[in-house]
């Protein structure tokens, strides 16, 4: 037993731990090794025997499986001067914990109990005794679903002392081959095995490569299988469903939008349509002059203020065209040329301007729509230094006051 439990110690100290080997959900395994006998059962210490057995497990967990496996070993014993074949089949079942997890194998610890039977010929003891058994060894991933496997256990049988053979020990070196049982794990549903996937954790729907790794055909950040927009033009931004954002909501995607802060929906570019120019205030018409009428000098002799009565029947006209024009009120502005001092040609024109508004209310217009102004030589309208200037100045102006 000493010898057992050293051997399952080295082995132990062996593991380290990563992330695990995924094992079947069930399998069906063959064992072939070798057995060292309890020398009190065969009378000799050392001696190695061959081991076959069948093997059974079924995964609980993420680290614990369950596991019964039947051994056979045919041997050889001598008691004294008697000697015979014998055969040895142990019958267990137990746990086994995945202490240590590595990408493409696991170590393990057993435990379980069962039973060991002996059949001697030649006259020896049968017996069948309960057992405990522990162990180490080491699950190899093979394929999708199948494993290889090594393990060290020692079998201890336990009862009455007072029965002969109650307490043997029998240590196995064991390697075998197991077969999953089922579907191989693919936790992520991606249709690729555990044992085989690259990328785990591959969101439900993604489509994958042989690796089990999301494709990304149009390579905007959303997986195949779940991109609702494939084939998106290469820098297009998208959202989670991998189709191309519409930042304004206009139904234009960004990618297209060169108003892409812009609501204008139904518009070829996202843009707004160009605001309709307004037509052109008309320019105000100018204002009508004020209407006027010019008296030439022909009305007054040289230096008077008295209408001449040639002038007269002028006057009448200018006093029905006066009466045309309505209400309003009429500058009546008198004129001279340069002859003579500034003063005394202001104060002529105004004298005539005041004749010939008298003039005017004498045929009916009113007074208080006439306002007299003499301006002297102070408008003139042509050169005072020619006789024809001068007797353009010497006037008298009708102008309708704005």
């Amino acid at each position: 037993m000493k010898k057992s439990l050293i051997v399952l110690g080295l082995a132990a100290l062996i593991a380290g731990s990563v992330q695990a080997a995924d094992q079947p959900e069930k399998e069906l395994g063959l064992l072939l090794g070798g057995s060292w006998v309890d020398k009190d059962a065969v009378g000799s210490d050392d001696r190695l025997n061959p081991t076959f057995g069948l093997r059974y497990g079924q995964r609980l967990g993420t680290s614990t499986n369950f596991f019964s496996d039947l051994t056979y070993t045919p041997f050889s014993w001598k008691s004294g001067a008697t000697s015979g074949d014998g055969d040895l089949y142990t019958l267990r079942g137990g746990l086994e914990w995945l202490f240590s997890q590595q990408p493409k194998y696991n170590w393990f610890l057993s435990g379980g109990l069962g039973a060991m039977h002996v059949d001697m010929d030649n006259g020896g003891p049968d017996f069948t005794r309960p057992l405990l058994s522990v162990g180490v060894g080491q699950s190899w991933a093979v394929g999708d679903n199948d494993a290889f496997r090594w393990e060290v256990r020692a079998d201890q049988s336990f009862g009455n002392d007072s029965l002969p053979n109650s307490s043997l020990t029998n240590v196995q070196a064991l390697v075998g081959y197991s077969w999953g049982i089922g579907a191989p794990l693919d936790t992520d549903g991606d249709g690729v095995p555990d044992r085989s996937d690259k990328c785990p954790g591959t969101p439900k729907g993604a489509k994958v490569d042989d690796k089990g790794c999301p494709l990304d055909s149009d390579g905007d950040g959303v997986y195949d299988g779940l991109d609702q927009c494939p084939g998106t033009p290469a820098g297009v931004k998208v959202d989670a469903k991998g189709c191309p954002l519409d930042s304004d909501g206009d139904g234009i995607t960004d990618d297209k939008d060169k108003c892409p802060t812009v609501p204008a929906p139904g518009t070829p570019d996202g843009c707004p349509p160009p605001a309709a120019e307004p037509a052109p205030t008309p320019a105000p018409e100018p204002a009508p002059a004020p209407r006027k009428l010019i008296l030439k000098d022909v009305f007054f002799d040289t230096d008077k203020a008295v209408i001449r009565e040639t002038g007269k029947a002028k006057l009448d006209e200018v006093a029905a065209s006066l009466g045309e024009w309505g209400k309003v009120r009429i500058e009546v502005a008198g004129h001279t040329d340069s002859t003579g001092s500034a003063a005394y040609n202001k104060k002529l024109s105004k004298k005539r301007a005041e004749a010939v508004k008298a003039y005017l209310v004498g045929k009916g217009i009113e007074a208080e729509r006439l306002q007299a102004v003499g301006y002297g030589e102070a408008k003139p309208i042509a050169s005072n230094k020619t006789r024809e200037g001068r007797a353009k100045n010497r006037r008298v102006e009708l102008t309708e006051i704005k």
